[in-house]
């Protein structure tokens, strides 16, 4: 079974949504995002659309079946994917930081309330990109 997560890109503009299906948790997710960087525009260049296409196409299984485009994502909102995905482990929010000339990412884990019996998010973590490569790769 994987580790099931969705990425959003976002930037000043337009969200984009990728459904990726194994290796979702932070040290994967971490690892993921920084091999997009080879495919896509050299930063700080940012168009989340470019960013979403650059994260397909550097973490595309060759067999296919483990990474998806959300379809329709125009159409909604960050927090009715998430109520709408409610399979998924973690979602991501990664965006530019105009300020640090960096990536910033948001890291979404679902939890579950055993006296509400009920699914919800929680934010674990909001931090830089190097933040979370150094973070992360020290705990795997």
């Amino acid at each position: 079974m994987g580790t099931r997560a969705v990425y959003f890109f976002e930037d000043k503009i337009d969200i984009y949504g990728v459904y990726k299906h194994y290796d979702g948790y932070p040290q994967g997710a971490a690892a993921h995002i920084e091999d997009a960087k080879a495919y896509a525009w050299p930063l700080p260049r940012w168009e989340a659309d470019e960013f979403a296409a650059a994260f397909v196409a550097a973490n595309k299984n060759p067999k296919g079946g483990e990474i998806r485009l959300l379809p329709n994502f125009e159409h909604t909102s960050i927090p009715m994917m998430m109520e709408e995905h409610k399979w998924c482990d973690f979602y991501y929010i990664i965006s530019w930081d105009d300020y640090d000339k960096e990536m910033f990412v948001r890291i979404f884990e679902s939890r579950y309330d055993e006296k509400l019996e009920t699914q919800y998010w929680h934010e674990t973590a909001s931090m830089r990109h190097s933040e979370m490569l150094r973070a992360y790769a020290e705990a795997s």
